[in-house]
């Protein structure tokens, strides 16, 4: 597997999960909105943080359903995404040298073609293809021929769909890829979560590092998802849950929730250990005191020949294994051994 650079951060094997605070429009369209979320966003210890960029024209039809249940009928994409699309080129400017100044990566989303010129203008460290724009090559060739690492979700995508978007930026000679197992449901239901799916990407697309992008409420199936080897997860976020013009606030983590995700993930790391069981330290001391060893029953004199009736096995481990029980029955002891001791090969004559 390949590992990816961004910025000062690197993504793959053995290394922390890399963590990407999905901001997406939840600035609402405020310049100051989303500088407080890059606030919390480094206050929460993420990697990245990320937002979308795009143009409601651009984007959808003025008459395109929604594919969410929000509670809010009467309502278009095009309403939706209209409310958030009002940032321009210095606008997105300031936010981004607003998150440098902070020391936090800082990358978007872009939804069309200016969006992807506006963005690398801006010198972005990567990208991100949403899973609705995993279909649309014309888009993708453009952020490959970027040359910057690329996220791409893989959300409602079939097998081919996904080997078709990677082959396009492949061609772009782009293969700075981060694959991102995804299920595109708000909020998406834990047994829909389909997590196995992240080992099916790893055998299927060897070469490159697959990440979890995560709609689940909560934090526990992110975490969850380390198990399964996603290298990189990715979280709705938010700095204020009460916010309403933008519907992912009442689906996204804040920076207390990302902690406690981020917390869980060192844990899962920490006790997560290898495919191949070693002596570990902190069992030395029971491994000689809780296991058993063979022991006298009765005090032995020195020179006679053992016996079975001699014989007990109990705690602690210092003395013969148990195993050895019937083959040292006939042996000569070689020094009186007490009552109740464990008795060691150097007690009994060596005849092999």
């Amino acid at each position: 597997m390949t590992s990816v650079k961004i910025g000062n951060k690197t993504i793959g094997d053995d290394l922390p999960c890399f963590t990407i605070a999905e901001a997406g429009a939840n600035h609402e369209g405020d310049v100051t909105k989303a500088f407080q979320l890059i606030d919390s966003a480094k206050k929460a210890g993420v990697d990245a943080i990320k937002f979308q960029t795009y143009s409601a024209e651009k984007l959808t039809t003025k008459t395109a359903p929604k594919y969410w249940d929000d509670g809010i009928s009467n309502e278009t994409q095009f309403d939706v995404f209209k409310k958030l699309d009002s940032l321009n080129k210095d606008e997105w400017k300031k936010i981004f040298d607003y998150a440098k100044q902070k020391q936090i990566l800082c990358f978007s989303t872009p939804f069309d073609e200016d969006a992807v010129d506006l963005l690398d203008s801006l010198n972005v460290p990567a990208f991100k293809i949403a899973s609705a724009d995993i279909t649309h090559i014309p888009l993708i060739r453009k952020i490959a021929s970027k040359k910057k690492p690329i996220f791409i979700s893989t959300g409602m995508a079939t097998m081919e769909e996904i080997g078709d978007a990677i082959n396009t930026i492949e061609t772009e000679g782009n293969d700075k890829i981060i694959i991102m197992h995804c299920i595109t449901s708000y909020p998406t239901k834990p047994e829909d979560a389909n997590l196995e799916m992240i080992r099916t990407l790893e055998k299927e697309f060897t070469k490159y590092t697959i990440g979890y992008s995560d709609h689940t409420l909560g934090t526990d199936v992110a975490a969850f998802s380390r198990l399964f080897g996603s290298k990189c997860i990715e979280k709705h976020f938010t700095h204020d849950k009460n916010l309403t013009i933008s519907r992912d606030h009442r689906l996204s983590l804040d920076s207390d929730d990302f902690k406690e995700l981020i917390n869980k993930m060192e844990l899962i790391d920490l006790s997560r250990g290898s495919s191949v069981r070693s002596e570990f330290p902190s069992e030395v001391n029971s491994i000689k005191y809780a296991r058993r060893s063979v022991v006298s029953r009765k005090r032995i004199e020195k020179g006679s020949k053992i016996t079975l009736e001699m014989l007990d096995v109990k705690r602690p481990g210092t003395g013969i294994q148990p195993k050895f029980l019937e083959t040292i029955i006939g042996k000569i002891v070689l020094r009186d051994i007490p009552e109740d001791v464990p008795i060691t090969w150097n007690d009994v004559e060596n005849n092999e």
